[in-house]
């Protein structure tokens, strides 16, 4: 197991204690160039000789005591007659011994240090040493290992040590002393012929103002995010012709500006440049980044302080791709990890019989999921009639028709939920009864005799548990499965292959135990956390989410401890849907669900239209008793504004090893992503020596973690409490 802490000052109380009498004779380039009972130091023959043990010194002058080792050991006697102990080495000193270094664009911001030995009577030495440099970190930059310049890569900020590793002439010594250095990144942008005099237009601001002020509604406030999300953009409610807007976004070492006109097709907005957004989400991980716009009023001619937004960015990377159904649309699209743009993977779903008319084909695509593996989608095509089929991910599917694992007029369900092992898919089936069956998901082939036990009438919304025990439903229901408005949450154990036990009813949707129920009484779409150990699901007066409210809710699998996601709720009943991620990273769970509230403003995002957009929150693992376990949520970038966008399905990508590119630290399995030394764009790196992993940091094994910490899926991790 690696050490949990980082050398931060290697700088032993090593020396020489010279003892002979007599002034400096001559000049050398070694010991063997003096005479007897003198070194070489600086060039130049002193008189005495060289312990770093505890035994007594040899050659102590006539009358004197014994030299106890600089190491401990002997007692110390006296120098001897003429003894020169005032030339004892005591430290290797590195100058600056703490310097900032700031980066802007195109300033790749260096600074050399420099080593120096610190001698007993305060003397220095200069002259004559061969330091091999190093730092503790390479996030933020590097040190040439011979020369001392450390160069700021730019992409973080931050405070690192850099050492320099002396062998002191004569003696062989190895000595270390380090210094500190701290980037602080630095960048500004303003949009095209923005006035020269327009930066001095905010030196006196007025307060904040909710009229007069820009009033910046996105990012929420106190949203958290995971470090490679693709950039927000800010947006803001009141602007005209002819302002100025001063956009900042500020950690401890890191400041971004941006001067912004309005003028043109202005949108009240501003798509953060990624590389700065890279800088502002890494740097600092642990502090609150603080966003303002202020705003320049032309027709007042008076400046306006900014509300403050403030976001935190989780150590973690969610890597892969989301798939989400663009209902109003007919089709999945696939966004991929670090993007913005939405893939249309599958343009022409098979065509199917209408549910009116046989001689009408629908061609359109939804209520899918995706394996665990994230190569297949099971998905239900048609406007109504409900026919299903999977398809591989690995496959081309732009073709018209794409290829199916088996005949798009074969089988009929409405919600599936691919097993662990991806051999099985759990379907609803109906609408009248409404309950589960089995599938081999190659072939479409039901297996009545194998599915023994599963529930068969009033039952919805299956979910297989990751650890395949148990697939969670709704049973119950009253209705058809797809607007049912009662209903109880519950388990069928999987009690062997293709064998299930007896259903287990958790939590009746009419439960004094749901926190601030209200008048919501139907549980809807139950999921599993990553770990298997929690469900958290949606409560609404319907399963319909275009129109009815709802809110979001966790509990533990056995129906307990049942918690409002307070912070993921926005206050709101308007969240539906929760579609849980794979990734457990940064101490979290991370949850996708769709929510119609606003969505920024109303030129770029949804606000005032009540339309269902994909929003993301991070679930804590390890909650105080009774507190709300969600962080406020972001919205998922990449989607259509102009959709309905429902069912976020995950497909996770494994963390990238060494060599690979990345864009930030946790999308690597060593938490290392940085330039080459030659140069280039920032691939995955070895951690520097005796750095270990810690707590939701990712990794290769156990040993890459610290103390008490485990390597599970990638992740170092303390286990479920």
């Amino acid at each position: 197991m690696r050490p949990s802490t980082l050398p931060v000052l290697l700088a032993p109380v090593l020396g020489l204690i010279a003892c002979s009498s007599g002034p400096i004779i001559q000049t050398c380039q070694a010991t063997v160039d003096c005479g007897p009972g003198q070194v070489c130091l600086q060039g130049q023959c002193r008189g005495g000789s060289v312990t770093t043990g505890g035994g007594a010194a040899s050659d102590a002058g006539a009358g004197g005591g014994s030299a106890g080792g600089v190491n401990g050991g002997g007692a110390a006697g006296g120098s001897g007659a003429g003894g020169d102990a005032a030339s004892e080495v005591v430290a290797v000193e590195v100058e600056p011994m703490s310097e900032t270094v700031v980066t802007t664009p195109g300033n790749p911001a260096s600074r050399t240090f420099t080593a120096a030995l610190r001698l007993r009577d305060g003397s220095r030495v200069t002259t004559g040493l061969v330091p091999t440099w190093m730092t503790t970190s390479r996030q933020y930059g590097d040190i040439d290992a011979v020369t001392g310049e450390f160069r700021a890569n730019g992409a973080q900020g931050g405070t690192t040590t850099v050492t320099a590793t002396v062998v002191v002439p004569s003696t062989g010594v190895t000595m270390s002393g380090s210094a500190m250095v701290t980037v602080q990144i630095a960048r500004t942008f303003s949009t095209p012929n923005f006035p020269q005099a327009g930066v001095n237009r905010f030196a006196a601001l007025q307060p904040f103002d909710g009229a007069a002020s820009a009033n910046l509604v996105y990012p929420l406030d106190r949203a958290v995010m995971p470090q490679n999300v693709f950039p927000a953009e800010l947006q803001w409610l009141n602007g005209a012709p002819g302002d100025l807007f001063r956009v900042t976004l500020r950690k401890p070492n890191v400041q971004l500006l941006a001067y912004l006109e309005h003028a043109g097709a202005f949108t009240n907005s501003w798509l953060v440049d990624q590389a700065a957004w890279r800088s502002f989400a890494q740097t600092n991980p642990d502090a609150d980044g603080v966003i303002t716009i202020d705003r320049w009023v032309a027709a007042t001619q008076t400046a306006y302080r900014s509300n403050e937004v403030r976001v935190r960015f989780a150590r973690a990377a969610l890597s892969g791709s989301v798939y989400y159904w663009a209902v109003n649309e007919g089709r999945v699209y696939r966004i991929d990890d670090g993007t913005n743009q939405r893939v249309n993977f599958m343009p022409t779903p098979p065509p199917v019989p209408g549910p009116d008319d046989p001689l009408r084909m629908d061609s359109c695509i939804g209520c899918h999921t995706v394996s665990p593996s994230g190569r297949y989608l099971a998905g239900r095509l048609g406007g109504g009639d409900n026919f299903g089929t999977v398809f591989d991910l690995t496959s081309n599917l732009a073709g018209n028709p794409p290829p199916s694992l088996f005949p798009a007029n074969q089988r009929k369900w409405w919600f599936s939920s691919w097993s662990p092992s991806e051999d099985r898919l759990v379907v609803t089936t109906g609408p009248s009864p409404t309950g589960l069956a089995l599938l081999n998901p190659t072939t479409g082939a039901v297996l009545p005799a194998g599915g023994s036990g599963l529930p068969s009438n009033n039952v919805s919304h299956p979910a297989w548990s990751p650890d395949g025990t148990a697939i969670a439903c709704v049973s119950g229901v009253s209705d058809w499965g797809v607007d049912y408005r009662d209903g109880t949450i519950s388990l069928v154990p999987v009690t062997g292959p293709d064998t299930f036990g007896p259903l287990q009813p958790l939590l009746a949707g009419t439960s004094a135990s749901i926190p601030n129920r209200g008048a919501l009484r139907a549980p809807t779409y139950p999921v599993w956390t990553p770990d298997s150990q929690r469900l958290v699901f949606a409560q609404g007066t319907s399963a319909r989410s275009s129109t009815q409210p709802a809110k979001l809710y966790v509990m533990r699998r056995d129906g307990s401890d049942v918690r409002e996601l307070v912070n993921a709720n926005g206050g709101l009943e308007l969240s539906f849907e929760p579609r849980m991620s794979p990734f457990d990273a940064g101490g979290y769970y991370w949850l996708a669900f769709l929510s119609r509230r606003d969505y920024g403003n109303a030129a770029v995002g949804t606000r005032g239209a009540n339309r269902e957009q994909i929003w993301v929150t991070a679930i804590k693992k390890s909650p105080m008793p009774g507190e709300d376990p969600s962080e406020v949520g972001y919205w998922l970038p990449g989607q259509s504004p102009q959709s309905r966008n429902i069912s976020a399905a995950w497909a996770a990508r494994a963390c990238r090893q060494t060599g690979q590119g990345c864009s930030v630290n946790s999308e690597c399995c060593t938490n290392e992503c940085r330039p080459p030394a030659a140069g280039g764009a920032p691939v995955c790196s070895p951690p520097p020596p005796m750095m270990c992993r810690v707590e939701g940091q990712t990794c290769s094994a156990t040993a890459d973690c610290c103390t008490a910490l485990t390597c599970s899926n990638n992740v170092c991790t303390r286990g479920i409490n």
